[in-house]
């Protein structure tokens, strides 16, 4: 009788414990669900901000909590983003493609980040053919300056150095190679007897001026890459917006004298997208007024 007892007894707390533990199985295996979910809906809206470091972190739990294709491919095409617009920065162009030809292609992949890694390609592609065109355009001054046709080399450094976008991230290099050739150029060979003549012939030539004029603006207005921030020099375009406020053009002059102020040198070559990054860079250490170092990429 006692050992039957015992025997009952030893299986009643077997039951027992195998109950505790599926029940245990079973919310551990809940919890990790919930923050499968939780974690893949935060990385979802930072990819809507376009916050793919914030996204991949994200990601990154969702797999730890519960390995699926899914959040693997997210955190996979997050990465790859992020490491795209570092090789941008740094002009390795072939890297960046590399990265975002990754992205476009994902199996299980992310929509919105395909979409974007394709309009990434597109802006690659103009900053590559911008800078190759302006690459040929300070040879071709160079050997005009070698030649001694100084007039020919200025007029083309001055069109260069003025070209929309030339002072962008991605072309300010090329911008401040034209901008020192042209600085060396000795005065124009033009005589104020010339300026006289041409003043004098101003009515007999403005028809053709005009009609020339219109000519270049349709021209450049054909090949118009405005709606793509490469051809403004930007890969990434800043929003004008920080802590739910509006960046205004105010703000943005009196940044560019912030760094006027302390010494900053060729700050005409930083574009409106580098002071917005310094004045979002500075607010996040609760400054109003910016610092060289603010416009690094972060």
């Amino acid at each position: 009788m006692k050992k039957a007892l015992a025997l009952l007894a030893t299986t009643a707390v077997g039951i027992l414990l195998v109950g505790c533990s599926n029940g245990s199985s079973s919310a551990s295996s809940d919890n990790n669900n919930n923050d499968y979910k939780t974690e893949m809906s935060k990385g979802n809206k930072a990819v809507n901000k376009k916050d793919y470091d914030s996204a991949s972190d994200h990601f990154k739990s969702a797999n730890e909590a519960k390995n699926t294709k899914k959040s693997k491919a997210y955190e996979s095409q997050a990465k790859n983003l992020v490491k795209a617009k570092k090789s941008m920065n740094k002009l390795e162009f072939s890297s960046a493609k590399s990265a975002l030809n990754t992205v476009k292609n994902q199996s299980n992949g992310n929509e919105s980040m395909t979409k974007r890694a394709k309009n990434l390609l597109g802006q690659v592609k103009t900053i590559q053919r911008n800078r190759s065109d302006y690459k040929a355009n300070i040879k071709t001054a160079k050997q005009l300056i070698a030649d001694n046709n100084n007039d020919q080399a200025r007029a083309l450094l001055e069109q260069l150095t003025s070209t929309k976008g030339i002072k962008g991230k991605y072309y300010s290099d090329i911008y401040k190679q034209a901008k020192k050739l042209l600085d060396k150029l000795p005065a124009s060979s033009v005589t104020a007897d010339n300026t006289t003549d041409s003043n004098n012939n101003d009515s007999s030539s403005s028809t053709s001026s005009d009609s020339s004029t219109t000519s270049s603006d349709t021209t450049s207005s054909s090949n118009d890459d405005s709606d793509n921030p490469a051809a403004n020099g930007d890969f990434d375009v800043e929003s004008k917006e920080v802590d739910g406020k509006t960046i205004t053009d105010s703000d943005i002059a009196k940044a560019r004298q912030d760094l006027t102020d302390q010494g900053v040198k060729n700050v005409d070559a930083w574009s409106d997208n580098d002071i917005l990054r310094a004045i979002k860079n500075a607010n996040k250490d609760g400054r109003s007024t910016i610092t060289a170092a603010d416009g690094k990429i972060q």
